[in-house]
């Protein structure tokens, strides 16, 4: 069977889609979705290291949340394991020209559906309220008063497709999803199951969920499903013995880099033309790549020995790279 790689993919994706069969008339197609061993942070692109093992580790636990999801009843695109790496999905219509006036069955919206359960240190919201870009009123009261969990989760929309990610309003969203603002109800109602289901399972493994992001389309009858993936430190923070494990360590080896690329994108700098980051150290790709296959055995098989684990993979990441994550990161 040929396969012919998805060009509407950004081409900056840590991630790999080969088309099986194209969506037509409404109907999804089928594709592969191979989790890669690059990462990319701050919306910067792919970066120049790969970490070994983050594919095969990023799959397993998404195929694991994909079961989760499953078992709940909260459909999505996933259809099947395919490698240790890989897996086959529901492929569906990307209309990035606006050919369409609406995203109907069988179509991406293209938006990302944050959600949080906890305002960390690092978190953007709290950039973003200081900066008047965030009306305050929009954020859930706290559990407690001065505790960063909040009462409720949040839910914001970004966009999925712009040169970088930026965060609308919900009734933006349904103009850049093009999709009704009922749409956008229930794709919140969706997050929220989504966040309480990875959020009980997270407390299972002994670890804690802050926040994350999916993603959503129609199916063939115009039903949101969830699809990309669900349940990694990509794109969930996770908390265990209070540092983040998921890509937050990543992104602590590029201090800086945030502000280099709301630079070059207020500067009009085309993505090419960027600075490229250092490379990382040998010992510091081995360390993460330790950290991604720790969780692995944490969110697939949890147990005392996977914890074990995670929390000698932590202290071997703090040991190799000098990080002190508490500067930074922190409930």
């Amino acid at each position: 069977m040929s396969q012919r790689k998805w060009n509407s993919m950004k081409r900056w994706s840590t991630k790999d889609l080969y088309t099986l069969t194209p969506p037509a008339d409404g109907r999804p197609g089928d594709a592969i979705l191979t989790f890669t061993d690059r990462y990319s942070v701050f919306d910067f692109g792919v970066m120049p290291d790969e970490i070994p093992g983050k594919g095969r580790a990023t799959c397993a636990m998404a195929v694991k949340s994909f079961g989760l999801l499953h078992d709940a009843g909260i459909p999505t695109h996933f259809l099947e394991q395919v490698s240790d790496n890989a897996i086959r999905v529901k492929l569906l219509d990307i209309d990035l020209e606006g050919r369409r006036a609406r995203t109907g069955p069988g179509g991406m919206i293209p938006l990302q559906v944050v959600y949080r359960n906890a305002l960390p240190r690092e978190s953007s919201v709290h950039r973003r309220v200081a900066a008047g870009r965030l009306d305050a009123a929009l954020v859930p009261d706290r559990r407690e008063p001065g505790s960063p969990w909040l009462a409720e989760t949040m839910v914001e929309f970004t966009t999925k497709f712009e040169e970088t990610d930026r965060f609308v309003t919900r009734t933006e969203a349904a103009a850049v999803g093009r999709i009704e603002d009922e749409d956008i109800a229930a794709i919140v109602k969706r997050a929220q199951q989504l966040a309480a289901l990875l959020t009980a399972h997270c407390a299972s493994t002994g670890m804690q969920l802050v926040d994350g992001k999916a993603e959503f389309g129609f199916d063939e009858t115009g039903t949101p499903i969830v699809i990309d993936h669900a349940g990694t430190p990509d794109e969930n923070r996770f908390y265990y013995d209070g540092v983040p494990v998921c890509k937050e360590l990543l992104r602590h080896l590029h201090p800086g880099l945030r502000e280099v690329v709301q630079s070059c994108v207020r500067d009009g700098l085309p993505r090419a033309n960027w600075p490229r980051p250092e490379p990382l150290a040998r010992t510091t790709i081995a360390a993460v790549s330790e950290v991604y296959a720790a969780l692995t055995d944490v969110w697939t098989t949890p147990g005392d020995p996977a914890r074990r684990r995670l929390t000698a993979a932590v202290r071997e990441f703090t040991d190799a790279t000098g990080a002190r994550l508490e500067e930074r990161t922190g409930l």
